[in-house]
């Protein structure tokens, strides 16, 4: 391992070749991926696609479970807690007045393995509550704790308030001794529950260059310039399988969801793993091969990108290192990785006015001159519409709510364009996989909608006018 890790120009510096990525990105250019870091040997290469950048905070949904199970792993050896512990014990304040007893079972080892036993409604409807510990222990265990896999993220975050109830802070202030600060990473953004503490299970936003770094300490076993940070007894938990998830029930099973699970981590083909989050968030760790891969994203195709992923690694070792001509080819498509405007052909705008779906949700197009743009969707189902402003010549930069509580918003860039008759709008959120490109054409009706989405609505959509 080297001595400090260090960020470099090409694969070909880690013993890796510079046409796996190019030939990566030929083929899945239109993936979705946002960044994207290649890490051996205390070494990391990585890109991105313009806006989004490789030190940029970015929402990592489910693969922020890793970071909260690596907590865990510290408090464990610290002696604040122990596999054992139940959580009804270290959280009774949280019980509600009537439990179930048999959470006396549930331990730390069940909630980081997902096979807690609780309820599978115990994961839905807990975010309007108030205090999401006593929501989540309100709900019946009626699988026997550690026979079952069921995902829960309220389980990820009963986990995480174990740790917080033991060391007496917040699991990212937790972190930033004992991993964060060593790793060099810089103080991250965890988001909260009401009541304040990091909701665990998602909500932690690292650009790819902090991943890589955490990936090459899970490579060298838990040590980090001669600091060990994670200990091996925890590491052989985390990683191996612990529970068995295999669900033949599924409509399309894929073998990355179904190859077992650890402490907050899924096992793998090849004998990888990997902690992962919606909408394309990975790090993928290769124990054998002593590599990793970590990327950002905003994609709705997982099981597509797993299998992208797993044929990068291979061909990164696999393929011949290139010289001087194919490392200058990885430098010109690093430059031509960027989301593009809309095409603008300088066409008037058109369908001012509010619109209806048969859904019921309704969309308001607002021109206050010809070179903005505004739409506001409108559900039955929300009171909290999606408003959304566009720049012609330059992208608007406004700020997105959210989608649920306890996320924090996201900034986002609006642009649009018309050509041929057809208005094309277009959000990207630089540090968020949520996207959209919103198409609209007239129609005797009133208008046609094409969105093509990540996080929202995606289909051909007829909308006829409604009102003034």
């Amino acid at each position: 391992m080297a001595s400090e890790f260090q960020l470099v120009s090409s694969p070909e510096e880690l013993g890796l070749s510079s046409r796996a990525i190019t030939e990566f990105f030929s083929k899945h250019g239109k993936l979705g991926l946002h960044s994207l870091a290649v890490v051996k040997g205390g070494k990391a290469y990585a890109l991105s696609v313009r806006p989004f950048a490789v030190d940029s905070p970015h929402t990592l949904f489910s693969l922020s479970k890793s970071f909260c199970s690596m907590a865990a792993g510290m408090a464990v050896h610290e002696g604040l807690l122990s596999y054992e512990d139940s959580v009804a014990e270290v959280l009774r304040d949280c019980l509600p007045e009537k439990y179930d007893k048999r959470l006396k079972e549930v331990t730390l080892h069940h909630l980081l393995s997902m096979s807690s036993g609780l309820e599978e409604q115990s994961d839905h409807e807990i975010r309007s509550s108030t205090d999401w510990a006593r929501a989540a222990l309100s709900y019946k265990v009626v699988h026997k704790p550690g026979t079952k896999f069921h995902y829960n993220t309220m389980g990820t975050y009963l986990a995480g308030r174990m740790v917080s109830a033991r060391c007496g802070m917040s699991l990212r202030d937790y972190l930033m001794p004992r991993l964060f600060e060593p790793l060099g990473i810089k103080k991250p953004q965890w988001d909260c529950c009401p009541l304040g503490h990091n909701t665990g299970g998602f909500g932690l936003h690292l650009g790819v260059t902090d991943l890589a770094r955490t990936a090459q300490l899970l490579l060298d076993g838990g040590v980090w310039q001669g600091k060990r940070l994670l200990s091996e007894d925890y590491l052989a938990r985390a990683t191996r399988k612990q529970v068995d998830n295999k669900d033949l029930n599924w409509d399309d099973p894929h073998v990355d969801w179904m190859s077992g699970y650890g402490y907050q981590f899924w096992m793998a083909r090849h004998g990888r793993y990997r902690g992962d989050g919606m909408y394309g968030q990975v790090m993928m760790v290769d124990p054998k091969s002593k590599l990793a891969v970590c990327c950002t994203a905003g994609l709705n195709l997982m099981g597509d990108e797993m299998d992208a992923l797993h044929d990068l690694m291979d061909q990164l070792v696999s393929l011949p290192k290139e010289k001087a001509e194919g490392r200058a080819a990885l430098h010109r498509l690093e430059k031509r990785l960027v989301f593009r405007a809309p095409a603008d052909k300088g066409g008037p705008l058109f369908g001012e006015g509010n619109y209806l779906r048969e859904d019921g949700k309704s969309l308001r197009v607002e021109i206050p001159d010809d070179n903005s743009l505004r739409l506001i969707f409108r559900s039955p189902d929300s009171q909290q519409p999606l408003f959304f402003s566009f720049g012609r010549k330059t992208a608007h930069r406004g700020e997105f709510p959210s989608f649920a509580m306890g996320e924090r918003p996201q900034a986002y860039l609006g642009r649009f364009g018309v050509r041929d008759g057809v208005i094309t709008a277009r959000v990207v959120m630089p540090q968020a996989p949520y996207r959209t490109e919103i198409k609209l054409s007239r129609v005797p009706e009133g208008l046609r909608l094409v969105m093509d989405s990540v996080g929202f609505d995606s289909g051909t959509f007829l909308l006829k006018r409604a009102g003034q």
